[in-house]
């Protein structure tokens, strides 16, 4: 007997216990709002899903299974005291139902059907209850991140751009390194060069830019690139990390997830730029030739000779064949007296180029808000209108300056002895199948060239170790502009805005409360009306047959 009462005792031990931890669970939920797993949780659910499955499932089934039993055997026993009254056969009936547990279903005795129906419609909900409050589900957690960037179009970054602008030609291995990545950057951002018409990707310093570069650097420290020391700062500079200067306002106990979207709202440097046939009463374009032979191989030496409203511009490039693509900047850029906003572009093709008519593009950067998307390792300036757009200004001579500067060394290095990229670009343009017109070809190529130069001025301005080599410009809030953005974590765990945890706790509460309720009224009716014997099981209908017979 001793043993008996002490099975109902754990019965309720065990019951209680159980919708304890589950309460306790809920409330920290309800309390955290995230309870998130441990990123190496997260990992293994991340890459192999069907373990989730598996460990969920059987966990689930194994609660589900002893909270069952639980209940099985205090309904049993409680109705084992119960059967000592006076009952009906159908009340016997339905009370030997419930220990099945299976309903009993007679249209005559609605209220026992009823009963009976709910207490194994409980039954019947706890596994998917457990399932439910114990499988974790993909979170998406918003952290906002803040900071600050260079702010290119500011008298104090103009003014230290001018300490270093007219020393430009004497850092050799970053023009070189420009003179290698300004076309292509222009090239990359053209729907030409890849198959189907689609756009391809930039990649600079380590980091990929979808398309073009906005005029950006990255704003969020994984996707930084190149990790390695710079070779230089400033104008010097030709590759090496940057510094990011951003905080994430990541609260404690959030990790870093299996996946991050980030999506910035920063500074970024770009260009208007409208390309057109040249009008002869604003401008001209003439080019001189001198041919020469030596050791048999013909080189002809051109000279090109421009005049726009803004100035007069020149370049030169060398041939051995009759193709060629002029580009004179106009004016030609003037580092030691920067003294415009804006400049032209004038091209115009010859031999397998005369497609391309005189043509001049009007060239006249801005810096403006882009929203910048950070996902997979790959960075995405949004194609879609900027904000906050800002023409460079009389205060920002030394910015265009330098813009233009790149510009201008693509116009001198950019021809080659047999043939120009660019024209074998604007080439395919008129024998592809697709719609993109010359004019519109141009715009892309030199807005993405423009945007190029601003991300290595930010790069080469923000490199690591430039704020302690130019105090002057980062003591200057007024060079600084500020950024924002959030990073959605997607990690794995449990949130409290889900309406399925009432559900869950009803049904796991209403369970309890039974198994409480019914070991308790066997516990108080042994105190009462003590039984002599233990073995007599009322749902077994072999032991109803012979106290029926015993009775006889």
């Amino acid at each position: 007997m001793a043993a008996w009462k002490l099975s109902l005792v754990l019965i309720i031990l065990v019951s209680t216990s159980i919708c304890a931890c589950c309460w306790a669970f809920v409330i920290v939920i309800w309390c955290k709002n995230y309870v998130i797993l441990p990123d190496s949780v997260a990992d293994i659910i991340y890459n192999y899903p069907t373990v989730l499955t598996l460990v969920s499932t059987v966990i689930s089934t194994t609660l589900s299974t002893i909270t069952t039993t639980c209940l099985s055997l205090a309904a049993k026993n409680a109705i084992n005291h119960y059967i000592t009254r006076p009952i009906s056969l159908v009340g016997l009936r339905a009370a030997i139902a419930l220990t099945k547990p299976q309903p009993l279903l007679q249209w005559s005795h609605r209220k026992l059907s009823c009963i009976t129906l709910t207490f194994v419609g409980l039954i019947t909900l706890l596994n998917s209850s457990w399932a439910t409050l114990l499988l974790p589900t993909i979170l998406v957690f918003p952290v906002s991140i803040s900071g600050k960037d260079l702010d290119l179009g500011s008298t104090a970054f103009d003014a230290q751009l001018g300490l270093e602008i007219p020393m430009l030609e004497s850092y050799m291995s970053a023009s070189d390194m420009l003179d290698i990545m300004a076309p292509m950057s222009g090239t990359s951002a053209t729907p030409l060069v890849a198959a189907d018409g689609e756009y391809s990707v930039f990649s600079f310093n380590g980091v990929s830019y979808w398309i073009s570069s906005g005029g950006i650097i990255p704003a969020v420290e994984s996707y930084a690139g190149t990790t390695s020391t710079p070779g230089g700062i400033g104008l010097a500079y030709y590759g090496g990390k940057v510094m990011v200067n951003t905080v994430s306002n990541k609260h404690q106990g959030v990790n870093n997830g299996s996946y991050t979207v980030t999506s910035v709202t920063q500074q970024g440097l770009s260009a208007n730029i409208t390309c057109s046939d040249l009008d002869p009463d604003q401008y001209s374009l003439s080019f001189d030739n001198i041919t020469s032979s030596v050791l048999g191989l013909t080189t002809t030496t051109w000279q090109w000779k421009a005049s726009c409203p803004l100035g007069m511009g020149v370049s030169s490039s060398s041939t051995s064949s009759s193709d060629l693509l002029g580009i004179v900047v106009c004016p030609t850029p003037a580092p030691n007296t920067p003294n415009t906003t804006s400049f032209d572009v004038l091209l115009q093709g010859i031999g397998q180029y005369s497609f391309l008519n005189p043509t001049v593009c009007t060239v006249a950067p801005y810096v403006a808000s882009f929203d910048v998307a950070y996902e997979g390792q790959m960075i995405l300036v949004d194609d879609l209108p900027a904000t906050n757009i800002q023409p460079l200004q009389n205060n920002s001579m030394n910015v265009t300056t330098f813009i233009s500067n790149v510009v201008y060394r693509l116009s001198n290095t950019s021809q080659t002895t047999y043939n120009n990229p660019l024209g074998e670009l604007l080439r395919l343009s008129t024998v592809g199948p697709g719609t993109t017109s010359v004019n519109e070809i141009l715009q892309i190529y030199f807005s993405s060239i423009v945007e190029f130069s601003g991300t290595y001025l930010r790069s080469a301005y923000s490199a690591e170790g430039a704020d302690s080599m130019m105090p002057d410009l980062y003591s200057d809030e007024s060079a600084f502009t500020s950024l924002n953005g959030t990073t959605y974590i997607i990690t794995y765990g449990w949130y409290s805005e889900r309406l399925t945890y009432i559900y869950i706790m009803i049904v796991l509460t209403l369970i309890w409360a039974l198994t409480v309720s019914l070991a308790m009224y066997s516990l108080i009716q042994e105190h009462t009306h003590p039984r002599t014997s233990t073995d007599f099981d009322a749902s077994n209908p072999v032991h109803l047959m012979m106290a029926s017979s015993a009775e006889d």
